[in-house]
């Protein structure tokens, strides 16, 4: 992602950064549910792997993304634009 401050972005950018960082979020969420499930079988059926701890390892990406998102909506409701 940019790390250019919120309040040096035009409106445009906001809104790209924001459709982006949705989409990205939400694929990276399903993707980390389903790793999830995956590893709860393995560990029924094989018994317990390292792989259930991948999904837990990558989760604070997901929620710093959805602060980033709450960030650009806060932005683009003080400039009136959402």
């Amino acid at each position: 992602m940019n790390n250019r401050p919120l309040n040096g972005m035009t409106i445009e950018e906001l809104q790209t950064n924001r459709k982006t960082a949705l989409v990205v979020t939400w694929m990276l969420t399903i993707m980390l549910f389903i790793l999830l499930g995956m590893g709860i079988y393995t560990s029924v059926t094989k018994g317990f792997s390292a792989l259930m701890a991948i999904p837990f390892a990558l989760s604070p990406i997901t929620i710093l993304n959805f602060k980033r998102i709450k960030d650009i909506n806060e932005e683009l409701k003080v400039r009136g634009a959402q």
